[in-house]
């Protein structure tokens, strides 16, 4: 059980966890047309860029690839490259697969939250 219990606390499903959340609450916001709260629209590029910096960092370490010096700045800049290369570099192919269930718990959580806003109009 303790295992277990590491094991979902563990970057990897935390990431998705907030990706969910926070995209089905996009998806909400747009499709209410509601504003979202100030502290959301502050907190989510924050709360982005550390979860993936989190992720980053645990990932690099378990396979062993040394990150760039100033790995917060660079994440910052520049994401969107970061990831994809990162994951081609240290999976292969199999990155594709990585980067398609990334896209689509966005995507899936983006439009669960628009029906949800939808509902609720």
């Amino acid at each position: 059980m303790p295992r277990l219990l590491a094991r979902a606390a563990s970057p990897t499903p935390l990431l998705y966890v907030f990706l969910v959340v926070t995209q089905t609450a996009h998806g909400f916001y747009a499709a209410a047309r509601v504003e979202p709260p100030p502290a959301f629209v502050v907190l989510y590029p924050l709360a982005f860029l550390w979860a993936v910096g989190w992720w980053l960092r645990n990932d690099s370490r378990k396979r062993r690839v040394a990150l760039v010096f100033d790995m917060g700045f660079f994440l910052c800049v520049a994401w969107p490259l970061v990831l994809p290369y990162y994951l081609f570099k240290t999976r292969g192919v199999k990155a594709v697969l990585a980067i398609l269930a990334v896209v689509g718990v966005y995507v899936a959580a983006s439009v669960l939250g628009a029906v949800l806003g939808l509902i609720t109009i």
